[in-house]
C-alpha cells in the first residue's frame, strides 16, 4: 500500500509498505482521505514525546471498511466510516488515561491507503459529508466540541471568544457555537481572517497585536463567558478586562506563548474564573460530536485539498500558516 511515512532521518516520503490485515476485534479501513494537523509539523521537527521512527503520519481519516477480523461484525463491510483519532482514552469521561495516545505516532496513522483499528474506533459517516469533509473532522472537531460542551459547559446566550481564528479547532468552534445560540467573537493578527469569521457567523473580532486588544474586545462584546483558547497571552490578567463573572478559559494548545502568568490571583478566584486544560475527547464525545453535526448539517471548513502524492506541498502550506480551516489529502 502507499503511505506517507516519516523516516528515521525525519524525511517525509510516499512509500510502499505491506498492506495490514484485520485481526480479532479489528477492521481494516480503505482510507480515501486524511487531514493535516500542526501535530505533524512538531513530529517532523522531532519535538514530540515518544518519537518512534519510521512511522506513518496522520490522525484524521475517513474511508470504507473493506475487511473485518475473525468473529467480527460483518455488517460493517462496505460501510463509509470516520475514524476516532486515538487509542486508550480509558473508562473515565472526566479525563483520559495515562495510556491515551493519538494515531500517527507511535502507532501507524491515517496517511495511508489502509489502516487497521478496533471496531470501536469507527463511526458511520453521515451521508451528507464527503470523504474529504469527514476526514477534516476528527481532531479539530473533537477538540472543539469537548472544550465547548463538556469543559466550557456552553449554553444559550453565552458569549464565546475564539482565539487565533484560522486553525481547524478554532473554525470548528465557530461552526458549533451558533447552534447553541451563543455569540462568537474572535482574535487574529489578520483582518482578512477576522472578516471571514464574521461572514461565517462571528459577531466581531479584534487584532491581538493591538496593545489594547482586550479593551477593544470588552467594548465590542460587553463581556466574555467562555474562551476557546489555543494561545493564552503571556500575562493572563489581561483577560480580566473582558471576562464575565464565572467565565471559563478552556486551554487546548500552545501555538502562541508556552508560558503564561497570573499576577493577581485574588481577582481570578473572587470572580469565580476557571482556567481548564482540555485535550481532544473521549469516544463518547466523538460520537456525540458526529451526531450533533449530522443534526445541524454542519460542514467543516476546508482550506485546500491536495493529492496524496503532493503531501510535501500540503505540509508546506500548513507550515506557512495562512490557511483558514483544514488542509486535506485526497487518497487516489
Amino acid at each position: 500500500m502507499k503511505a506517507i511515512q516519516l523516516s528515521e532521518d525525519k524525511e517525509l516520503a510516499l512509500v510502499d509498505l505491506p498492506t495490514p490485515r484485520a485481526g480479532v476485534g479489528e477492521v481494516r479501513v480503505n482510507l480515501l482521505a486524511s487531514a493535516l494537523n500542526h501535530r505533524e509539523l512538531w513530529i517532523q521537527k522531532g519535538l514530540y514525546p515518544g518519537m518512534k521512527l519510521p512511522c506513518i503520519l496522520g490522525a484524521d481519516g475517513a474511508g470504507i471498511v473493506d475487511e473485518v477480523g475473525v468473529n467480527g461484525n460483518q455488517s460493517l463491510l462496505g460501510k463509509e466510516v470516520i475514524i476516532y483519532p486515538a487509542y486508550d482514552w480509558g473508562a473515565s469521561e472526566h479525563a483520559s488515561s495515562k495510556h491515551f495516545r493519538v494515531l500517527g505516532m507511535p502507532d501507524p496513522g491515517t496517511m495511508a491507503e489502509y489502516i487497521v483499528l478496533p471496531e470501536s474506533s469507527i463511526v458511520i459517516k453521515p451521508s451528507y459529508l464527503s470523504m474529504e469533509a469527514a476526514a477534516a473532522l476528527p481532531i479539530a472537531g473533537l477538540t472543539a466540541f469537548r472544550a465547548l460542551t463538556v469543559i466550557g459547559k456552553i449554553k444559550k446566550g453565552d458569549k464565546v471568544l475564539i482565539t487565533g481564528i484560522g486553525g481547524g479547532v478554532a473554525q470548528a468552534g465557530l461552526s458549533f457555537c451558533p447552534h447553541f445560540e451563543a455569540e462568537v467573537y474572535v482574535t487574529s493578527s489578520s483582518q482578512t481572517k477576522i472578516d471571514e469569521a464574521i461572514k461565517r457567523g462571528a459577531k466581531g473580532g479584534v487584532n491581538y497585536k493591538d496593545e489594547d486588544w482586550f479593551a477593544q474586545l470588552k467594548a465590542l462584546s460587553g463581556g466574555i463567558d467562555i474562551v476557546l483558547d489555543s494561545s493564552p497571552v503571556p500575562v493572563l490578567d489581561n483577560y480580566l478586562a473582558f471576562l464575565n463573572m464565572g467565565a471559563r478559559i478552556v486551554y487546548y494548545g500552545s501555538t502562541g506563548s508556552r508560558n503564561t502568568t497570573i499576577k493577581n490571583m485574588s481577582k481570578f478566584f473572587l470572580r469565580h474564573i476557571s482556567f481548564i486544560g482540555s485535550t481532544m475527547g473521549s469516544p463518547n464525545d466523538f460520537f456525540n460530536m458526529i451526531a450533533f453535526m449530522e443534526q445541524h448539517q454542519i460542514q467543516p471548513l476546508i482550506h485546500e485539498t491536495f493529492d496524496m502524492k503532493d503531501a510535501v506541498s500540503a505540509f508546506a502550506s500548513l507550515a506557512e500558516g495562512k490557511h483558514s480551516g483544514k488542509i486535506v489529502l485526497r487518497h487516489l
